[in-house]
């Protein structure tokens, strides 16, 4: 197993996932932030944080720039007939448990410095730098919403722990968007999936008038009102749902042996 894992690392660190995995980490930094200094009145450096990624494109679409950096392996093997290589090789189902565990944990990594770096730089770094413009004629800061308590206790357990969510949250729904590969043939309907799931729960909790519970705002809550934590873990709960239920498919079906 240590072996399948270490050559799937070896597959995923690619120059394509590394181009992918600096466009997300640092291009927040280095668009937004020239757009949003002076543009909105800011009173803490979390403000920044908060305004720099729901202005950029990540909150909006962020399971598929996720899915880009490797869920996608085993749906391009499978299309190139790859596995027919592999099954007299190795134990199949280790083969894409170990794809599946490298997949999750280059995007825990990537998701979490995507949020965390920006955090570091906006609150440690830049105050140094004086790049950000503060508002100093009155002091009025502005909630970051869900996880606001946390930010009440200690900035650095704030940037922690919301890195953390951001990054859980990723793997599941690549995680989702991997296992949807094993089981339908049409691996661009299958990645998209969570995507869809993404905007179109977004739109109808919108209607529904049950904003909380929308997966966008479960995530990035930084454009809704603070809510108690609990509404945050019910996107979650659901996607944990679907991935447990779709492994008790795939396991059943046994269908990483059919294609």
């Amino acid at each position: 197993m240590k072996h399948l894992i270490s050559i799937e690392l070896k597959k995923a660190l690619s120059i394509k996932f590394f181009i992918v995995s600096m466009v997300l980490i640092f291009g927040p930094l280095i668009v937004i932030t020239p757009i949003i200094n002076g543009s909105y009145s800011f009173f803490r450096p979390i403000e920044v944080h908060a305004q720099l990624i729901s202005s950029s494109s990540i909150s909006l679409l962020f399971p598929i720039f996720l899915v880009a950096l490797y869920a996608n392996s085993y749906a391009n093997e499978k299309e190139e007939n790859f596995l027919l290589y592999v099954k007299p090789r190795t134990n199949i189902s280790k083969y894409v448990l170990a794809k599946g565990f490298v997949n999750a944990t280059v995007t825990f990594i990537v998701a979490f410095l995507m949020i965390f770096i920006p955090f570091v730089f906006v609150q440690y770094i830049d105050p140094a730098l004086s790049i950000i413009q503060y508002e100093t004629t009155f002091y009025q800061p502005v909630s970051v919403g869900t996880f606001e308590f946390l930010a009440e206790r200690s900035v650095l357990l704030y940037g922690l722990v919301y890195s953390l969510w951001v990054a859980v949250n990723g793997v599941l729904y690549v995680s989702v968007a991997y296992l949807l590969s094993i089981c339908i043939k049409n691996r661009f309907v299958a990645l998209s999936v969570p995507f869809l799931w993404w905007f179109i729960m977004n739109f109808v909790t919108g209607v529904l008038g049950i904003e909380s519970f929308s997966p966008i705002f479960s995530v990035f809550p930084f454009l809704i009102a603070t809510q108690p934590i609990w509404t945050a873990f019910i996107p979650f709960a659901i996607i944990i749902l679907t991935i447990v239920s779709l492994c008790i498919y795939i396991k059943s079906k046994e269908i990483v042996w059919n294609d």
